[in-house]
């Protein structure tokens, strides 16, 4: 076992911005370590924020803490970057709930939803294969039925974690298969269930129906 110590949560966020969010990071930091911190530069920094699909009211807030942070001051790339994270973690903190889909009633089902690229597929991966370590019985579904490669995806993370798969053709309604893969999942004595989705905006009405659409089928059951 490693001695090293594991990294905190604000640690592994402000060196994990540079990776899962290195557009908006790089953006961020190419506007103020060129220059000092002004109202025009806040500006872009609010627009790139919302441009990274965080949201005009929550883009608001980090740039208000942002502005608290480093106005009037010139920063380089380190400080940069430790003050964007630092106004995300604010952000995200007071959301922070306990995962614990091993305690209660089971099935336990985990519904992913966000928008495009947001890193759902890959999430449920991580945390299958976290409950599987755990010697939980892991159901992953395929609830993504417009791309044959994200399925695909997610195949490959079922494997990884020793987890069963559940999937169907393409086009397939997919509250249909959430709900014949919870119903397989009560009758086989899964512990959790990990429903993976399609990417959507919330301007999307048809697809934000569809969402909707699962959860009532799954409330049901």
């Amino acid at each position: 076992m490693s001695d090293t110590p594991k990294k905190g949560w604000f640690q592994r966020l402000s060196a994990g911005l540079s990776r899962s969010s290195k557009q908006m990071t790089d953006q961020v930091v190419s506007t103020f370590v060129k220059e000092p911190l002004s109202e025009e530069a806040l500006e872009r920094l609010e627009e790139h924020l919302i441009e990274s699909d965080l949201g005009p009211a929550a883009s608001a807030r980090i740039v208000e803490r942002f502005r608290t942070l480093r106005f009037g001051k010139t920063s380089d790339e380190r400080e940069v970057k430790e003050a964007l994270a630092e106004a995300v973690a604010a952000e995200l903190t007071p959301r922070q709930a306990t995962f614990d889909p091993l305690s209660g009633p089971k099935p336990y089902v985990v519904l992913f939803v966000g928008v495009n690229g947001s890193g759902k597929t890959t999430t449920l991966g991580k945390i299958a294969s976290e409950l599987t370590g755990k010697g939980a019985k892991v159901m992953i579904v395929a609830g993504d039925t417009f791309r044959a490669a994200a399925r695909e995806q997610l195949k490959v993370w079922a494997d990884r974690a020793g987890a069963h798969f559940e999937s169907r053709r393409d086009g397939a309604d997919a509250a249909g298969l959430a709900f014949d893969a919870f119903t397989k999942a009560k009758e086989e004595g899964f512990d959790v269930v990990l429903i993976d989705t399609a990417g959507r905006l919330q301007n999307k009405s048809t697809l934000m129906d569809e969402l909707l659409k699962i959860v009532r089928v799954l409330k049901k059951v």
